[in-house]
Formats: C-alpha cells, structure tokens, sequence
C-alpha cells in the first residue's frame, strides 16, 4: 500500500507539473485544452494518497515500523506540498487571464 500511495502522490505531482512547465501538451489535435480535466486528475490523485497516508499513519500508528513511518509521512509532505504548488498556479493562472 504503501508503494501506491507514493506513485499516486508522484504521478499527481507529475501531470499538475506538467501543465505549466509544457504549456499546451495537454490541448488535443482537435484544439480542445485540458488543463481542467489533468487539473482534476491531479488534484484526485494527490488528495487520494494524502488521505491514504494519513489514515494509515493514525490507523496503524503503534504497529508501524519506524521507517514505513517516515514513508507515509514523506508521501503526505508531497501531496500536500504538490497540492499547494498546484492550486497556487491555478489561482494565479486564472487570475493573469482576467
């Protein structure tokens, strides 16, 4: 579980990175732009594994090894931070457009 928790804090941080580092590899041949859509994707993904994190941590807390410990909270410090640097972007993109 805890293997998956770290790839879905990764790979949310990844596709939220992803938008504004490359901007525009998410608009489809078409034209259609899907920041929104890989914007909601990474938001799910990084709030899954931050809430998988801590309720494995505060369930388990006692029986837990100590360095399965510093695992879970080192992927709910990437979420949370990933998630702050993604909204963050976001806020400031919508409001340079306006």
């Amino acid at each position: 579980m805890r293997r998956l928790t770290t790839f879905l804090a990764f790979a949310g941080g990844l596709i939220g990175l992803a938008n504004y580092v490359w901007d525009g590899w998410t608009v489809v041949s078409g034209g259609r732009n899907l920041y929104v859509l890989s914007n909601a994707v990474s938001i799910v993904l990084l709030t899954i594994s931050g809430s998988a994190a801590v309720t494995i941590l505060l369930h388990s807390r006692n029986r837990m090894p100590e360095e399965e410990r510093k695992e879970y909270r080192a992927t709910l410090a990437i979420s949370a931070l990933a998630l702050v640097v993604l909204i963050s972007w976001m806020l400031f993109r919508a409001l340079s457009k306006s």
